[in-house]
């Protein structure tokens, strides 16, 4: 049982890797999908339902488990059906767990069973030093609590197979002073293999600066400033790898904001750029997978191979989003390989990977900590701001846990900003080096420019719903691409948007307005999604002249 999709499909690649098509009879699935599978829920559903409660889909597949309201019988019989004479079960990133997943591992592994041979074997892998995501409801009590919950016995994996051992030892520093830590006393260290290398790794001779230490680039105060000198350090390194590639970089930063003047700058010097945002619109929803899945659909009874699904995908008009979708069908490929799959599962599988959907990465990453678990980089830079107090619901240590995971994403060179002392990363030490970031040029303007990504909360997405048949705005709609450019008017006390040709598109939310004291440099459509009357609540169903209809999703700069 894997936290998400990504995770589950790295392990099929790698246990049919290890132990060929036995791989097929053991089960890997994210917590969500295992529980939607037992009450016989479906993503592709779920991805059409806006109200859809996950958590309690997680609840009902507990309730079933436990046998509620069934005799002991009824319910020995239930519990033993669904878990398909499963006897060993392995969780990946334990630490991660709220009380929802909790609970359903506790039902699988049968925990307050009374009879111990129907108990399951049960195997927990996680890390407290990386549980960050407390905001999801994720409690670090539960991995805590493991050894006595199922009498337990610890092992400590401290071999790191990524990072050079600076990047370990700074890391290591960094997150020692968190209270109550399970590894105290337990230090990472670098694995046997690479036992050898030099401490800094390849940058301790190809960088006469750095020489592979953690660098502490210490800057001015100010976002606009210390983007300069996230991108700088990076094209310093790009100039001593002639196989430098700017899609195994990343820069990192406790929030979203502090990442669009980094954006802006590194897209003046024309680097490739791209934002792991996580208010992408629906991909489920998109114009380009819709149509997609419903090309599949066209014969449900058919078995598919991976070139159906390429011939299917090429008939269909290429936009950015198909590109997303190309990504999914080479995704399913490493699970699937030359075998077929019946339509049906072929379209719950994309459902599920829409759900949890991450493109591959084709630049340079600008990315959350949050968003960043799980991935790892050849170069990081992390971005002062933010780090020294929790956020709402977080513990003390809450900030200084998911830098340690910032840290640790990098595996040949990782720099860190701060305007003097950094309260994580220390002066001290042969792993660290501290030194003021180089002056900005003479000449080169501070990034001002600020970018609002496709949102469906800053649309109104049922207004093409509203309009009677054949208005020129529903084909307007179904002309448009994305990738167009859009104009924004001023509609009364709202904002519209439009095609070159003046021809209404779509309308903003009511909520919604242009930022104070900035110009639209550049509107283009964003995404096209397709929406339906049963989205809407039951009381505005009656204005709306059909059942689906397109609706247009900008993305705008401003400066």
């Amino acid at each position: 049982m894997t936290y998400n999709r990504h995770a589950a499909a790295e392990i099929r690649i790698r246990l049919r890797h290890l132990i060929g098509d036995g791989a097929n009879a053991v089960t890997i699935s994210t917590c969500h999908a295992l529980a939607m599978r037992l009450v016989g829920a479906s993503f592709a559903g779920a991805a059409n339902d806006t109200k859809r409660d996950f958590d309690g889909i997680l609840a009902e597949a507990v309730r079933q488990l436990n046998g509620e309201g069934l005799s002991r019988i009824e319910a020995e019989a239930q519990r033993e059906t669904l878990i398909q004479g499963y006897r060993w079960m392995l969780v990946d990133e334990y630490q991660d767990i709220g009380p929802e997943e909790y609970a359903l591992i506790s039902a699988i592994a049968g925990r307050s069973l009374s009879d111990k041979e129907a108990r399951l074997s049960l195997f927990a892998v996680g890390d407290d030093d990386q549980n960050i995501y407390a905001f999801t409801g994720a409690s670090i009590r539960f991995i805590r609590q493991f050894e006595t919950d199922y009498s337990a016995r610890p092992e400590f994996l401290i071999e790191n197979y990524r990072s050079t051992a600076h990047i370990i030892a700074a890391a290591n520093a960094a997150i020692a002073p968190a209270a109550d830590r399970m590894k105290a006393g337990h230090n990472v260290v670098i694995d046997r293999k690479r036992s050898k290398a030099p401490p800094g790794g390849d940058l301790a001779s190809l960088d006469p600066v750095g020489q592979g230490r953690v660098q502490v680039l210490v800057v001015p105060p100010g976002d606009a400033a210390q983007a300069i000198a996230a991108v700088d350090e990076l094209v310093r390194l790009s100039r001593l790898d002639p196989e430098w590639n700017w899609s195994r970089a990343a820069v990192l930063s406790r929030d979203w904001r502090r990442l669009a003047p980094v954006r802006a700058y590194a897209e003046t010097l024309g680097i490739p750029v791209e934002m792991a945002n996580e208010s992408l619109p629906s991909i489920w929803r998109l114009r380009e997978v819709q149509q997609f899945v419903d090309a599949l659909r066209r014969d449900k009874a058919h078995l598919l191979g991976i070139r159906d699904l390429v011939d299917a995908l090429n008939a269909i008009q290429s936009s950015r989003w198909t590109d997303l979708v190309a990504e999914g069908i080479a995704t399913l490929a490493r699970e699937l390989a030359s075998k077929t799959m019946p339509v049906p599962d072929i379209v719950e599988w994309f459902a599920e990977w829409a759900y949890d959907v991450r493109s591959d990465q084709r630049g340079l990453l600008l990315s959350t900590a949050h968003r960043s678990k799980g991935l790892e980089f050849d170069d990081v830079v992390i971005l002062n701001g933010g780090w020294e107090r929790p956020s709402q619901g977080e513990d003390f240590d809450a900030p200084r846990r998911l830098f340690y995971v910032a840290m640790t994403r990098a595996r040949r060179s990782l720099a860190v900003l701060a305007c003097g002392q950094h309260p994580f990363v220390r002066q001290g030490g042969d792993h660290v080096l501290y030194r003021d970031a180089p002056p900005n040029e003479a000449g080169v303007a501070l990034p001002t420019a600020m970018y609002q990504v496709p949102d469906l909360k800053s649309v109104d997405l049922s207004w093409a719903g509203r309009l009677r048949a054949g208005h020129s705005s529903l084909i307007a709609i179904s002309e448009a691409k994305p990738g167009d450019p859009l104009q924004m008017v001023r509609h009364g006390l709202g904002w519209m948007m439009q095609d070159a040709r003046g021809r209404a598109l779509g309308r903003m939310a009511k909520s919604w307005s242009p930022p104070e004291g900035l110009c639209l440099l550049r509107a283009e459509v964003g995404a096209i999604i397709r929406w339906r009357k049963s989205d809407n609540d039951e009381e505005f169903r009656e204005r709306l002249q059909r059942d689906i209809w397109e609706a247009i999703v900008p993305e705008l700069v401003y400066d």
